[in-house]
Formats: structure tokens, sequence, C-alpha cells
């Protein structure tokens, strides 16, 4: 009777090595290495945005697309823009889209510096910019601002940024006090400023002011349609809304006014991977019910068409292709001018 003898070659025992070390990996370890790591700029944590931008953040990391994204926080809009062409950010909140048209043609707040690699990923709501005052202060307009301590906003938003350049139109010699918000409520509160300005929904106070209102009753003031037609000779592209007097649910006694109106959204440079961008719009869409929760002034839009619908021709930005993806799979028509040149 022969004998069978099984003898093991090198390369053998090599791959069998190989292939015993990967099915005794746990599959956490194999599927973190899948995982894409993002960090979102945002805003300051003391805006009542801020809630957004953390539910934003939740709904993409819960949808299990293999990506994991820490919210920063910034100083909205221009800080975010400048940070996102720095690489901090992989893609931004809180960033309105005329700011972001600026930094890709390279006029006004980045003149001389365009950035044409700048990607809306989508919309959040239509808001406005709203000048808050005291009742007591007894100013009715933004033209009766001139010689008085006001807060325009906090450093480095683009909100801040335009109501300084509506002074210098106007020639309104505001004093401008910029702050985070809470100081400036507190500085509202105790009488060392007449009324800052807060980015809010279109029909309603802030819910950051809700409560300020109670024990300091504020107002709300805005624009002549003189002022804005002057306005819009230097800055086109700068849109405002009519508000009627008694649109604003808890005051509304204010108006009838003209107040700005940009359309704040997401935004990612077009470097960051179609892939990538194509998951976190899908996700933030299809999460939007959770957002809305902890945000309700998304309720009611559509983060995607909407941008193509609500964006004046000659003020928008180009859309990143993981958006465009995305809405065409929505079966929502994605206008040429929104076209980044790497899809045309």
């Amino acid at each position: 009777m022969s004998s069978f003898t099984f003898r093991t070659h090198p390369t053998m025992v090599l791959t069998l090595a190989i292939i015993l070390s990967f099915s005794l990996t746990p599959a956490g370890a194999q599927s973190q290495a899948q995982i894409t790591n993002l960090n979102m700029g945002s805003t300051t944590s003391t805006s009542a945005v801020y809630a957004w931008c953390v539910a934003t953040a939740n709904v993409i990391n819960k949808a299990n697309v293999g990506l994991n994204v820490t919210v920063v926080e910034s100083g909205a809009a221009l800080d975010n823009l400048r940070k996102l062409k720095e690489g901090v950010f992989d893609f931004a909140l809180s960033i309105d889209i005329p700011s972001a048209m600026q930094m890709h043609q390279g006029i006004d707040s980045f003149k001389g510096q365009p950035w044409k690699e700048v990607r809306v990923l989508f919309i959040r709501n239509v808001t406005v910019d709203r000048l808050y005052a005291r009742k007591d202060a007894g100013v009715k307009s933004f033209a009766e601002l001139s010689g008085k301590k006001f807060s325009p906003g906090i450093p480095g938003a683009s909100s801040t940024a335009y109501m300084m350049k509506f002074n210098e139109v106007l020639k309104t010699g505001i004093n401008f006090i910029p702050g985070t918000l809470s100081d400036s409520i507190g500085a509202l509160q105790t009488n060392r400023i007449v009324g800052l300005q807060k980015t809010s929904p279109v029909a309603a106070i802030d819910a950051s002011l809700i409560e300020v209102n109670l024990t300091t009753p504020i107002t709300v003031i805005g624009f002549s349609r003189e002022e804005t037609e002057r306005i819009k000779a230097v800055y086109p592209y700068v849109p405002f809304i009519e508000t009627p007097k008694g649109a604003i649910t808890q005051i509304p006694e204010a108006g009838p006014m003209f107040e700005l109106a940009p359309i704040v959204g997401a935004m990612a440079s077009k470097e960051l991977p179609e892939s990538v961008a194509y998951r976190i719009v899908k996700s933030y869409v299809e999460g939007l019910p959770e957002v809305a929760a902890a945000y309700p002034a998304v309720k009611g839009w559509d983060p995607v068409a909407d941008l193509f619908k609500y964006v004046p021709e000659g003020a928008e930005v180009p859309a990143h292709a993981g958006l465009v993806k995305y809405a065409r799979e929505r079966g929502i028509e994605v206008p040429k001018r929104f076209l980044p040149p790497e899809m045309r």
C-alpha cells in the first residue's frame, strides 16, 4: 500500500496566511478604511442656524453612505468661503449665493481674487438679513440709524459685509459695532446699541430674539424702494424682497419695507469628488424631515429644485457635478447656466 505525503510550497503558505489574516480581520476594521472623513464649515455656535448645521451633519452621518462629517464652528459665509479655498473645509454651510458668486467672479469682497473652483451643493431656504431695533429707540428705517450704534452681525459673515457696504453707498453714517450674536443681544438689552442685524425666516423673527422681545421690545426696520435702487446700481446682483405690513408674525406692525433676501446653502470645491458630493446631497435631501425637526425654517423648501428656481440669472454659481447627477436622477432639469465647465 503506497503512502501519499503532502508537502507545502512556500508560496502556498504565504497565500494561505494572507487569506487567513483577512478572514480574521474584524468587519468594523475593514469598513473603517472605507469611511471618508469630512470637515464641514458652519457658523458660530451661538447662532440659531447652528442647529441646522449640526442636524445636517447628523443626517449625513446616519445615512450610512461612507461619510463621517465633523461640524467646525466658523464665522459663516465669507469665512467659510476662504477656508474652502484654503482646503481647511471639505464643504461648508451658511453661505449665501451672492457671496459665492463674488468669489467665483473675483469681485467686491474678493476683488482681484477669483476662485473658479467654488461649486454649490444645495440650498437651505430663502431668508432675509433682518434689521432689528429697540422699540424705545424710535428708529423706523435704515436711514434713521445715522449716527447711532448698531451691530451689523458677526465679523466675517456676508450679511455683516452687506450692511457695511449699504452704509457706504447710502452715506448713512452708522456707527457699526460688529460682534457675536450673544454679545450683540447683550448690548441691545443694556441699551449700548440701538439694534442688530440677524438673518431670519421671511415671515418670522429669528428664534434667538423671541425671548429678547418679551423683556426688551423690538421692531423691524428696512429700506425704501429708492434706497434699494441706489444699492442695486452699485451691486446689481443683490436681491431684495418687499415685506408688507403684517407679514412678520411676532411684529405685525412692521412694514411695508424692503429687505435683503439672499439664498443660503452649502458650497464645496470642484475638487470634492463627484461621488462624495452626490452622497452629501442625497443624504441631506432624504434626511430633510429630521433636519426640519431641529431647524423648522427649512420646511417647505426643496434644497435642489428651488436653487434653480429662485437664483436670478447672472447671480448663479456653478453646480457641483454631484448635485447635477442627483438632480437628473430626480428628474429635475438643470438649467445650462448652472452647469459647471467640467460638464459642458
